[in-house]
């Protein structure tokens, strides 16, 4: 039986990113839905959804979100709306569902069939370095951090951390120092472990060690533009792709060259794209 969710119509634009059968959790597509409300709430009455339900965590910035902002429902397989964008641009999550919005946004992320939109009201923001052109609706746009919000880290532990899911980034750890602190979802005998979500996770190593994603592509990396941002070490273990993984590539040589170019900023350019696309 179809779940339908009917959102509240006095909200000009919605912030989501796209659910399948099972949970996300705490992942980095909530914390940029977070940034991107922050901004476009001085222009908008915006609206968050969130698809399942979990204890937000927001302890990383400098201010505290009114969750009065948020919808919470459980994986609807019909919504009606007014406006959405999706963070994750997951154009195969959303194909078994029905989405009744006069418009939808999707940041380019993982899913490369966003290039063969030919919906008149949907827009793909993409960053054009990395992916191919959209058949129609497509805008060049780099996805960025709020990083001037982020709450500075003063103490950290002097070890390197790892991060390896089995949803992802399951990885083979041999050879990394003993004292590696594992972010993980299951156990590594050999290594202290924690499950994500870590609370203060920036305070808990020096390094992070980078691995390897199956697929060979991360769209959009978060974490590592913030491990720049708190003045952390990145190290790239066994990545021997970087030519097929336009999206780690222009992140890291945006992050090696044009750091700047990462920040979202209060009068960052989507707030013009999306006015445009309302008042059409």
């Amino acid at each position: 039986m179809s779940k339908l969710l009917q959102l509240d119509p006095k909200i000009d634009l919605w912030l989501s990113y796209t659910w399948s059968n099972n949970d996300h959790g705490i992942c980095g597509h909530v914390y940029e839905v977070i940034d991107y409300y922050m901004i476009l709430k001085d222009h908008f009455n915006v609206g968050i959804l969130f698809a399942e339900k979990f204890e937000l965590d927001l302890s990383k910035y400098d201010f505290e979100l009114d969750e009065s902002v948020i919808t919470y429902c459980d994986k609807p397989s019909v919504v009606k709306g007014t406006n959405i964008l999706f963070v994750d641009g997951g154009v195969n999550s959303n194909m078994n569902k029905t989405l009744l919005f006069d418009n939808i946004f999707y940041f380019a992320c993982g899913n490369k069939e966003v290039k063969d939109n030919d919906k008149d009201n949907v827009y793909i923001l993409q960053d054009d370095r990395v992916y191919d052109p959209v058949k129609k609706n497509g805008i060049n746009y780099k996805k960025r951090i709020l990083l001037d919000r982020l709450n500075p880290v003063v103490v950290h532990d002097d070890r390197p951390m790892v991060y390896t899911t089995t949803n992802c980034r399951e990885t083979d750890l041999t050879g990394l120092p003993s004292n590696t602190l594992v972010v993980s979802d299951k156990e590594y005998e050999e290594f202290e472990c924690v499950k994500p979500p870590v609370k203060d996770i920036f305070e808990k190593f020096h390094t992070f060690i980078y691995t390897p994603v199956a697929r060979k592509w991360d769209c959009s990396p978060r974490f590592i533009v913030e491990c720049e941002h708190h003045g952390k070490e990145v190290e790239y273990h066994n990545i021997d792709y970087w030519e097929e993984d336009k999206g780690l590539y222009w992140r890291k040589w945006d992050i090696d060259n044009d750091f700047d170019s990462l920040y979202l900023k209060e009068d960052d350019e989507i707030i013009c794209i999306i006015k445009q696309v309302l008042s059409n």
